[in-house]
């Protein structure tokens, strides 16, 4: 009696462990390295959105908004049109890097979210625990997600390459024209 339990429960065991997902192996390893090789893509746009200094966006935008204010408070009726451009630009600048300060934050979210879930659903798909029904819909929602979170993340590194340097450029126009305006002369 005591040798059939421990047969049976060794059998058993043996039966448990013969229908464990890790025994089976990776039905999916096609979809399992390219969910790894996203996941090395959403590191590296990560680590390149760190890269991105708030601060210093926020005091060009700062910036450009005193100098705005300025030019208000200065009641100008008119101006050259060479000087409206400037301005103008000017503005437009600081909307587009108000608009990369504030994509920061989410964007870093965003991508530290659809890492792990990369690899969650490497692990999963590595150890069979996704049901075959949902795998193809599980790999494709995350690696679209990811690559567009990757996208984002170049765009963004590719504006601030562009906004800084034509900051850089307008900056000393508009204040050389802001200090005409302080000493009561026209633009």
């Amino acid at each position: 009696m005591k040798y059939t339990s421990v047969v049976l429960s060794l059998v058993s065991i043996f039966i448990i462990l013969q229908n464990t997902s890790c025994i089976r192996g990776n039905k999916y390893p096609k979809e399992t390295k390219t969910l790894d090789s996203l996941q090395i893509l959403v590191v590296k746009a990560d680590s390149a959105v760190k890269t991105i200094d708030s601060a210093k966006i926020a005091g060009y935008g700062n910036h450009i908004m005193n100098d705005m204010q300025l030019l208000q408070m200065a009641h100008v009726d008119s101006m050259s049109g060479a000087a409206a451009d400037v301005f103008r630009n000017f503005n437009e600048l600081r909307w587009s890097l108000a608009t990369i300060a504030g994509k920061r934050g989410p964007l870093l979210i965003e991508l530290g979210k659809s890492e792990k879930q990369l690899i969650h659903l490497s692990h999963d798909l590595q150890h069979n625990l996704v049901p075959a029904d949902s795998a193809q819909y599980f790999i494709s929602n995350e690696a679209r997600k990811a690559t567009e979170l990757v996208q984002v993340s170049n765009m963004s590194m590719q504006s601030i390459a562009t906004q800084v340097p034509r900051y850089q450029y307008i900056a000393p126009k508009a204040d050389s024209l802001i200090s005409l305006l302080k000493d009561h002369k026209k633009i």
